[in-house]
């Protein structure tokens, strides 16, 4: 059996199955793990939910922002100018795929391959069991009866630059926002939510994985997307980041992740056609 991780899909159909099918991947002893945003911004979100849905236990999927922004607009909330969400929103089994997405969990961790997955990243303060407490709150409400109210929410309420006080929605949405959002943040967790790379407002403030002390560093290592504007992370000896802006007309990335933290890049596809949809949005 290999264990594959891809970067963010955003509905690149035709990029993923180009790269599973040089890589030969067989869902009847392969397993598919992807990093989140599978929707949203390129041209075939509705069909990549279908597939990815269809390969049933052979493909593990955490939320990503994008994936969440789909799960606000299911719960009523207001369709953006770049969105390209419609056809998964307007599809006979919109409910379904929206049932099964919702399902998905914002933290994956494989004990014995050693590597965890999550869309954008962790608190420098959180361990792996911490991490894993924080994103099940959130799971827990995205699979409640209230759903819908809480997706709102989560895309209507500034996101706390630290961690709040225990209790209420606001360290859920912090939370929320630390798996599926986190980029730059000083070594104490205080976050910037505005900045995706370049200047920022500190000398502290750095890549949420990059300070030399951190709580999850012992327990695993990271697989994750988000970071279009940052590229793939390969140097880095406790985190792999695969999101090469395939959407944005760079590549889509899959890894195969080995035991111990080990890894290889299994192959790189760049779709033009997925380019050429953003361009046309903008």
């Amino acid at each position: 059996m290999a264990v594959y991780a891809v970067g963010d899909i955003q509905g690149c159909l035709k990029a993923l199955k180009k790269l599973l099918k040089q890589v030969r991947f067989d869902a009847r002893r392969d397993v598919l793990w992807c990093v989140g945003d599978l929707v949203n911004r390129g041209p075939k979100s509705l069909e990549t939910l279908r597939f990815l849905k269809g390969l049933g236990d052979a493909c593990v999927c955490v939320l990503g922002n994008h994936d969440l922004h789909l799960l606000e607009l299911a719960a009523g909330g207001k369709r953006y100018a770049r969105d390209s969400l419609g056809d998964v929103l307007d599809a006979p089994d919109c409910d379904e795929l929206i049932e099964w997405l919702r399902q998905k969990p914002l933290l994956h961790h494989d004990k014995k391959l050693g590597w965890a997955m999550v869309h954008a990243g962790f608190h420098p303060e959180w361990t792996l069991k911490k991490a894993k407490k924080r994103a099940r709150k959130v799971e827990a409400k995205l699979q409640g009866k209230k759903w819908k109210k809480f997706c709102l929410k989560l895309h209507h309420t500034a996101f706390p630059e630290r961690d709040p006080p225990k209790g209420g929605a606001r360290r859920l949405i912090f939370s929320a926002a630390v798996l599926t959002r986190a980029r730059y943040c000083t070594s104490q967790g205080h976050f910037n939510w505005t900045v995706r790379s370049g200047k920022v407002r500190s000398r502290r403030e750095k890549p949420w994985f990059s300070f030399k002390r951190v709580a999850w560093r012992r327990d695993c290592r990271i697989v994750y997307g988000h970071w279009a504007a940052r590229g793939l992370e390969l140097d880095q000896p406790d985190v792999l980041g695969l999101d090469s802006g395939c959407v944005w007309g760079g590549s889509l990335t899959l890894a195969k992740l080995r035991r111990r933290g080990h890894f290889s890049i299994a192959a790189i596809y760049h779709c033009r056609a997925c380019s050429n949809t953003m361009k046309r949005r903008k």
